[in-house]
């Protein structure tokens, strides 16, 4: 009897024994709240001496942590964009980013799932953490009132181009009054033009309302003479028309090839201080990059073809930024002569770019092209022409000093003027369709730069917390500020090709100049 109830006193000690060890479950299923909204909790909270234990992966991944479990150490690793989190079951430091971080109870496994007090949460993401035993309710807010107003008060700083003007400054208003009063090309048109008006006003006064007296009106070789005399006068007035109107029109074309030329040149003197800036930012990180590299392979960490490929990249990048340095000098030097100052002087260009898509459907477009056709110089030239060839050929006298001149030839030749303006209406048509299409795809392209842009922004956030954190070296950093500012150029060449194209656009006559 005595062995019987000494082995029942046995079995009910093991069974306290074993109970006592036991974490206790919640009585009732706890409701897991994030920002106010609730989660279903596939893993049940447990209690264990007053601490509030959750699976540390369902918590983690609601968060927005990536979790590992390294089976050699056991040890199990979360991850966000700016915190680093390492502990081991069974063991009561964890690591917060390389910090050790005391908990109050240590993580243990249960039912193959890590079990870690609630109140690291706080810890380890900067939340705020509640318990609600009343309810039985978790909630965790990852957004508190504080962290949003040191958020609005401090926003993150991007990096940005700043490019060292010297000089006078210049507008591009005023480079364009240099340019056309420097232009020997325009004052040559303008010599033409005073020529042809005098030549206009001599054939005028050449041409008389009646045919001229002949001594012997009954003889017909004078009367032929006297018919021949004056249509030849009217020729030659209308010739001497025509040539004012083209040189008009030709003047016209010249000062807005010019106005254009300097637009091209304060577009590219401007792209190319803004990539030799750029690859100057890009240069110091390279020879960051070398020096590390060179401090490597010193020690045999590196090899040899890994250092010598560093020193060959950073050579190229010098190479790349003389060129640069020179192409900038040239595209001076073109400005300065087309205004006329000397070719060593750098004015300083007040530079203002804009990217305005253009709002233009297809029937717009069509009606614009016809309209385009009705007032381009060029055209309008064809026009007069062909009624210069309609005119010579209502005019046709045969004449012995020029028998070739048939009205065969000059009917072919107002067939070819007529021809000639077809051609140069539909060479318009094209163009103008055609920059048009352009002008579209940089609309696309320049929202695929501005998305890049912003995803390398997003990307140096990450980098910048990483940074401040001691995760990542500046060398990182750096490179995450050039990713930046290679988007930000990117953006800035496509804004200028558009602005370009939409000028040519609007002023289609100089597309028949490209």
């Amino acid at each position: 009897m005595k062995r019987h109830i000494r082995k029942i006193a046995s079995i009910t000690l093991a069974s306290l024994l074993i109970s006592s060890s036991l974490p206790l479950y919640a009585s009732e299923a706890i409701t897991l709240q994030v920002n106010g909204i609730p989660r279903p909790l596939k893993v049940a909270p447990i209690l264990e001496n007053g601490t509030t234990l959750v699976g540390l992966r369902e918590i983690f991944e609601v968060l927005g942590a990536t979790v590992n479990w390294d089976e050699n150490t056991g040890a199990v690793r979360a991850k966000t964009t700016d915190m680093e989190l390492s502990l081991i079951p069974g063991i009561k430091t964890a690591k917060k980013n390389g910090i050790p971080v005391e908990l109050s109870v240590a993580p243990k496994q249960v039912g193959g799932n890590t079990m870690i007090p609630l109140r690291f949460v706080s810890e380890a993401f900067g939340a705020e953490v509640n318990w609600d035993e009343t309810n039985n309710i978790i909630s965790i807010d990852t957004a508190p009132e504080e962290a949003i107003e040191i958020q609005e008060t401090k926003p993150i700083e991007y990096p940005t181009l700043s490019l060292d003007e010297e000089g006078t400054k210049i507008t591009y208003d005023e480079a364009v009054e240099k340019a056309l009063k420097n232009s020997l090309a325009l004052k040559s048109i303008e010599e033409s033009l005073k020529i042809s008006e005098e030549t206009q006003e001599i054939a005028r006064d050449a041409v008389v309302v009646h045919r001229p007296a002949v001594g012997d009106n009954t003889s017909e070789q004078a009367f032929f003479v006297a018919e021949a005399a004056h249509i030849n006068a009217l020729l030659a007035s209308t010739q001497a028309d025509y040539g004012v109107t083209a040189t008009k029109y030709q003047k016209q074309i010249q000062e807005g090839v010019i106005k254009y030329q300097v637009k091209a040149s304060f577009d590219s003197i401007q792209n190319l201080k803004k990539d030799i800036e750029l690859l100057s930012k890009s240069l110091e990180t390279t020879k960051t990059q070398l020096d590390i590299t060179t401090q490597k392979a010193n020690l045999g960490l590196e090899s040899d073809f890994n250092k010598t490929t560093a020193e060959q990249n950073y050579k190229n990048q010098q190479k790349q930024l003389e060129a640069l340095k020179k192409a900038l000098d040239n595209e001076y030097i073109k400005l300065n002569r087309l205004m006329g100052i000397d070719d060593k002087e750098r004015a300083s260009l007040d530079y203002a770019l804009d990217f305005t898509p253009m709002e233009m459907n297809e029937v717009e477009l069509n009606a614009y092209i016809e309209r385009a056709l009705v007032k381009d110089p060029s055209i309008i030239l064809k026009g007069e022409a062909v009624k210069q060839a309609e005119y010579n050929l209502r005019l046709y006298t045969y004449s012995a000093i020029n028998p070739t001149d048939t009205y065969a030839v000059k009917e072919s030749k107002l067939n070819q003027a007529r021809l000639d303006e077809m051609q140069a209406k539909n060479n318009l048509r094209d163009k103008i369709r055609t920059t048009y299409n352009q002008i579209k795809q940089l609309e696309e392209q320049y929202q695929i730069d501005t998305a890049k842009l912003q995803q390398a922004k997003e990307q140096y956030n990450i980098l910048k917390t990483q940074y401040d954190l001691g995760m990542v070296i500046e060398l990182n950093l750096k490179q995450a500020e050039l990713a930046i500012l290679s988007a930000q150029v990117a953006q800035e060449k496509t804004a200028v090709q558009h602005a370009q194209l939409v000028y040519l656009f609007n002023n289609p006559y100089l597309l028949s100049q490209q």
